[in-house]
């Protein structure tokens, strides 16, 4: 049967529209596809092709960093460079009444870069496009006030002047302080308990004993944690913006390497909500620790990591305001720890 005049037109003009459907695809599942390839970790928890799509795509710097050159609260500088104070108090986890000191180090996103000729404060030729590295804080620890003690008396017992205690507790209202406040204070050194040999009779001793097959060999020493990457130190353990935050953030360019900070086994690595790409490694005395906000996992559920492996590179993934890690240590059983009390004193 011969197919009508309007029939065989129909069927020409469907074939370039259904060329130009086809080819219009194709782009597409080749881009799904890039988000299944080797390299990029497995997870156990649901991840969408996007989410894989997005980290494989290479991210753009979106701050940098300048340095003061002189003292200016957030507020004045929020002013200068056309910023809200919200954003720039998020930006560098500090608190909206807070200050800036005498070259201290801080990220502003590219936006304000123009503005830069309006503040005083800051020093237009130091800016930056990597995190400059500096030492982290000296260790804390978080005390309660006790009755008859004053913000002035509490400095003076820790060593400290009032302007390095407010340092410690940005956005602190002194009008509210009263017994029983939480106050962060600079924490001493621990002190050693000398062992006192007996020298004369009647002291305390113990029997000599057998020596055993092995008892001679040196017992193996603990490890003990290093730094999981290099940058900023722009957050610490404690309360923050009325939530609690379990770890201490580290912040620097897209792509920074995430080192495991001790020998491990991997026990996940994917998305995970507000951590976004998260790493987890659980080590053999029990504890563990989380690597979040990641913009590419290189490690697998299962895999044996050794200390100072590179597991992922750093990103701004999940609920975070720039590209920083956010990293936890868990004690056994789950409880988070201050990771600054199992850190060295200096980044390697």
């Amino acid at each position: 049967m011969a197919a009508s005049p309007g029939v065989s037109l129909l069927a020409f003009c469907m074939k370039p529209l259904l060329a130009l459907t086809t080819a219009s695809a194709l782009p597409v599942i080749g881009l799904v596809v890039l988000g299944h390839q080797p390299g990029f970790a497995d997870s156990d928890r649901a991840s969408s092709d996007q989410q894989l799509l997005l980290a494989a795509l290479p991210a753009v710097q979106s701050h940098f960093w300048i340095q003061t050159k002189s003292e200016i609260s957030l507020e004045a500088l929020a002013a200068e460079v056309g910023l809200p104070a919200q954003t720039l108090a998020q930006l560098n986890e500090k608190g909206i009444e807070s200050s800036f000191g005498l070259g201290q180090w801080l990220m502003l996103p590219n936006r304000v870069e123009a503005q830069l000729n309006n503040s005083t404060a800051l020093d237009r030729f130091s800016v930056r496009r990597t995190a400059p590295l500096t030492a982290p804080p000296a260790a804390v620890a978080e005390i309660k006030v006790r009755d008859g003690e004053s913000f002035a008396s509490i400095a003076r017992k820790h060593g400290l002047t009032t302007t390095e205690l407010r340092k410690l507790n940005p956005g602190l209202d002194l009008a509210r302080l009263v017994v029983g406040s939480q106050i962060r204070v600079a924490e001493a050194a621990p002190r050693q308990l000398l062992a006192i040999r007996p020298s004369v009779s009647g002291g305390a001793s113990w029997p000599e004993l057998p020596g055993l097959p092995g008892a001679d060999r040196k017992p193996m020493a603990k490890q003990s944690f290093i730094w999981p990457t290099k940058g900023v130190f722009t957050s610490g353990y404690g309360w923050r913006w009325g939530r609690m935050h379990k770890g201490i953030d580290i912040a620097n360019n897209v792509g920074t390497p995430i080192q495991a900070a001790k020998d491990g086994v991997v026990v996940f690595s994917g998305w995970s909500s507000g951590y976004g790409y998260l790493v987890e490694l659980s080590h053999g005395d029990g504890t563990s620790t989380r690597y979040a906000h990641n913009s590419r996992l290189i490690v697998r559920k299962g895999q044996v990591i050794p200390q100072g492996a590179t597991i992922s590179l750093m990103g701004s993934t999940g609920r975070s305001t720039g590209p920083h890690l956010h990293f936890e240590i868990r004690q056994p059983g789950g409880a988070a720890s201050d990771p600054m009390a199992f850190l060295p004193s200096r980044r390697a």
